[in-house]
This record gives structure tokens, C-alpha cells and sequence, in this order.
């Protein structure tokens, strides 16, 4: 920053300029406009919720009015009667400069599709799996059924060593910046659990990538090329209420470098899966047991978590959440934590 012209330069030491509004840019604006944004909503009557923050809750006699979703300076309003999402807007327009877009259709590179007659949404990523695509050269390769190879077998062994490998690499992935295809790859993942593993499993070698983590990677782009009209469908397509049930696995000491295990679950509501995660765990676990316990584990916090979400949006977990695991060691475990030989060092 400079001074401005006409202004009196008052020396380098000791003063300083107090900026009266927080400026584009600066490390302090993000959380400046949030704190603004906040006031704003929170002067129409909506509450932040306490699962998620960019979630804001509007009541009215104990129902649900208003929801509003943020991210940074885009909102998807939703309600059960389109006059208070009317007039939401033109009481917001008053203190900020709004775009209205009308039905939410697209937004963070999602097509957003309604099926108003079977009370269903399709969410879809096409357009950008396609942009990626020709960004890193792939729109004419040949489709694959699987994002990974059946007995891959990545490791860090496969990482360039030698100046000759690491030329040898940087010929074979030309203009491809591998953090970069990482990246595309995880923001894919908003509506593809299918590649979640995949994609976790690749991102671990982005400090010194070879040429079988890029083939990796390129693969999983070929199966989106293959897969690129799947949609993530979200609604009630089960019989019954909005019961969350789960579904979590392990993969035990299959990473070759550590014997880490990698933790796995999903999520759904309705039949539509709202949540999904796959995550290297912590620790060496010395048997089967104790990594599916530990998946299980964080299966079941996510699970606390979506509980406190449901409740705030009026649909209240009235039953104690299913949580299916394919271990009967870690299920006969969690119901009776008994001292035993390959358990005994599990303390919680």
C-alpha cells in the first residue's frame, strides 16, 4: 500500500494507517465479510446454526421458514413457501448489492436438477468433469470400469529418486502439474464418493509424485470420463421417514510404506447418501479388529455430528442411528469392551 497523493507522508517510524473498512485481499477480509454477513442475516430473524456455520435457520411458531446456505458471497435460499424467500431477498437487497439467479440450477459447478413429481434432486458434475478433462489432455482417452487398478499397489518406493527419475518423470507428465490434477480430482468428489478413495490414495504422494502415481491419478480421470453422467440423487426413495443410517470398513495395513490402514464410511437419509468420507487413520492397528473399531469410531462421531444437523432442520433422530460394520471381532467389541489380548491396550 501506498499513500494517497495530497497526503502529507508523516515518516516511516512510529506511525502507522488504521483502515476504516477491511480491503479485498487482506488476510482479515474473509473473516470480515463473514462477521458483516452474519449481522445482516441475523437482523432478519435467522439463527447460525450450531452443526454448520454457513447453514442460517429462520423459525416461525416452532417451523422452519427460511434456510440459508453461504459459501463466501453465493446463498441458496430455500423455503416452504416461495413468499418468504421473496421477501428474504428484497429485505437483503437493502444492504447488499444481489444478484438474483432465480431457481437454483448451478452453483459451485453442480447442475442441480428437480424432480418435483418424485420429491427428488439430482446433483451432477459433468460440465466440470469435462472442462478437466480437456484441461489436462484426457478428453479423447479411452474409458475405465474401475478409478483404480484391482491390485494396485502405490507406494513411495515409486517416487523418483535420482535426478535421471525425476527428468524421466517431468518428460512423461510434460504440462501436467500433478497438485493441480489432485485438486481437480477432490473437488470432484463433492457429488462422486466412488472416487473418494481413489483420490485420498493418490493426494499422498503430492510432495514427490512418479510416474505410476500420475498414471494413478489419469486413471481416475478415465473412469470419470466413463461414469461422467452419474448423478448423486438425493430424497426419499425408502419407504419410512428420514432415518440416518450408516456404513463404515477398513482397509487393514494395506498402506505398504507405514501398515497404516485407511478408515471408509457413507452416510445416507432417505436413501440418498449425504455424507462419505476416506481417511488414512492415525496409527499402526495391530489387528483387523481394531481398525474396523477404529473406523466405527469415527464413523460414529460423523454420525453424532449428522444427528445435531437433523435435528436442527425438524427432523429429529427419534431412534439410535444403525451404523453397519462387516467385522463381527469389532462389533461383539463395541457392545462388550472386554479385556482381551489383542484389545487390552484399547483404552477408550
Amino acid at each position: 500500500m501506498e499513500v494517497p497523493k495530497g497526503v502529507e507522508h508523516l515518516g516511516s517510524g512510529g506511525h502507522y494507517w488504521r483502515l476504516q473498512k477491511a480491503l479485498y485481499g487482506l488476510k482479515q477480509a474473509g473473516r470480515q465479510w463473514k462477521k458483516k454477513l452474519h449481522d445482516a442475516l441475523s437482523n432478519l430473524g435467522l439463527v447460525c446454526s450450531f452443526a454448520d456455520d454457513c447453514l442460517y435457520i429462520k423459525k416461525e411458531e416452532g417451523k422452519i421458514i427460511l434456510l440459508v446456505l453461504v459459501y463466501v458471497d453465493d446463498m441458496a435460499v430455500s423455503g416452504p413457501n416461495g413468499h418468504y424467500i421473496v421477501s428474504f431477498k428484497e429485505l437483503l437487497g437493502n444492504d447488499f448489492e444481489i444478484t438474483d439467479l432465480g431457481e437454483l440450477r448451478f452453483m459451485l459447478d453442480i447442475l442441480i436438477t428437480r424432480d418435483r413429481h418424485n420429491w427428488l434432486i439430482y446433483l451432477n458434475q459433468s460440465a466440470y468433469i469435462s472442462q478437466i478433462l480437456t484441461r489436462f489432455g484426457l478428453q479423447d482417452a479411452t474409458p475405465v470400469s474401475t478409478p483404480l487398478l484391482v491390485k494396485h499397489n502405490l507406494s513411495t518406493t515409486q517416487s523418483p529418486q535420482s535426478e535421471a527419475e525425476k527428468q524421466a518423470y517431468r518428460n512423461y507428465a510434460g504440462n501436467i502439474h500433478y497438485l493441480s490434477l489432485v485438486g481437480s480430482l477432490l473437488f470432484a468428489t463433492q457429488t462422486r464418493p466412488d472416487i473418494q478413495f481413489a483420490v485420498n490414495l493418490v493426494a499422498q504422494f503430492g510432495s514427490n509424485p512418479g510416474i505410476a502415481h500420475l498414471e494413478a491419478a489419469k486413471c481416475i480421470l478415465c473412469y470419470l470420463k466413463g461414469t461422467i453422467d452419474l448423478n448423486l440423487v438425493l430424497g426419499r426413495r425408502t419407504k419410512g421417514g428420514f432415518d440416518l443410517v450408516g456404513w463404515t470398513d477398513s482397509n487393514w495395513a494395506q498402506d505398504p510404506d507405514n501398515r497404516r490402514s485407511t478408515s471408509g464410511f457413507a452416510f445416507d437419509v432417505g436413501g440418498g447418501v449425504i455424507s462419505w468420507s476416506s481417511k488414512k487413520q492415525p496409527t499402526v492397528a495391530t489387528s483387523s479388529v481394531e481398525a474396523e473399531y477404529i473406523a466405527s469410531a469415527n464413523a460414529t462421531k460423523e454420525a453424532i455430528w449428522l444427528r445435531t444437523l437433523l435435528k436442527e432442520l425438524d427432523s429429529p433422530q427419534t431412534k439410535a442411528t444403525i451404523i453397519h460394520a462387516d467385522n463381527q471381532g469389532s462389533i461383539a467389541l463395541a457392545h462388550n469392551p472386554v479385556s482381551h489380548s489383542r484389545a487390552k491396550h484399547i483404552d477408550i
